[in-house]
């Protein structure tokens, strides 16, 4: 009798056993499996360019500075992608490239049409542009004579273009709050909660139809004049249909798949003309 007690606890210790270790056999594929899919993108956030080396600064740099870092980025296995790809990654569980990066363009200067467009060409790389929709009016209802490459925006009929080559996708960066003025700094206004509500959902709403009539699209993509942001900001932008939001911190994102929260706070490296591609890089790699 006695031992066949003793089979029963044996066998009953033996399956307790059994399944623990199956339990924490699974947890654990799951945390690797978990972290394999955990992808590091590194964004870089461009502004203007200029010919001339000695007037690049830190929001400026010059096209062969540029195409330095576009021959980096294909020889240490880079993937560029657009917002479409890092969509399907979280909404339809689509992988993303083993070695994605992502080019950003803020403000939408003539500079990037003429020189860093025709070099995203040659090497086929993807970049978005977010432009601000006033001087894209502006820019595109003045006589030739009145633009210098130096400070001109790019007009819709050359956004159109470009969106055309299928590398070019365009963000909005409001309509016309891209300045410091009245207590206000981008969208930020101080003081004036009714503003976010307001003043501020009007001008990027206006920016969503004209880059709806001028190039047939609806962005997904809203990127903040100067970084400027507050929750109340966020709220709004996230209300509004935005899927990512793209902000200036220097930080290598961690995209795991899951969380579309993670997509509101897409990080970026401000790219200065005066520093060597190898250097600027490294700040990214060591994170």
């Amino acid at each position: 009798m006695k031992t066949i007690v003793s089979r029963i606890v044996f066998a009953v210790i033996s399956l307790f056993v059994c399944i623990v270790l199956v339990v924490t056999v699974s947890e654990d594929n799951k945390q690797v499996m978990s972290k394999a899919r955990e992808v590091k993108l590194p964004v870089i956030m461009y502004h203007h360019m200029v010919k001339n080396e000695k007037m690049t600064g830190d929001y400026s740099i010059s096209p062969d500075q540029f195409e330095k870092d576009l021959l980096y980025i294909k020889e240490k296995g880079y993937t560029t992608v657009s917002s479409d790809n890092i969509l399907e990654f979280y909404y339809n569980n689509v992988p993303l490239p083993e070695k994605p990066i992502m080019i950003t363009f803020d403000d939408g200067y003539e500079s990037f049409y003429s020189y860093a467009f025709p070099l995203l060409k040659k090497y086929d790389m993807k970049a978005v542009v977010s432009l601000i929709g006033n001087y894209s009016d502006l820019y595109s209802n003045i006589p030739s004579s009145e633009k210098h490459i130096n400070y001109s925006h790019i007009t819709w009929d050359e956004a159109k273009i470009m969106q055309s080559s299928g590398l070019i996708e365009f963000g909005n960066h409001t309509y016309n709050l891209h300045s410091i003025i009245n207590g206000r700094k981008g969208v930020i206004k101080y003081g004036d909660e009714n503003f976010y509500n307001v003043g501020m959902k009007e001008d990027i709403l206006k920016m969503q139809k004209k880059i709806e009539d001028k190039l047939g699209v609806t962005p997904y993509i809203f990127t903040y004049p100067f970084g400027a942001r507050n929750e109340k900001s966020d709220e709004v932008i996230k209300d509004m249909g935005f899927k990512i939001i793209l902000c200036c911190e220097e930080k290598v994102n961690i995209l795991a798949g899951k969380d579309k929260g993670e997509l509101y706070k897409i990080n970026r490296f401000n790219r200065p003309g005066r520093i060597s591609t190898q250097n600027f890089f490294k700040k990214i790699e060591k994170q």
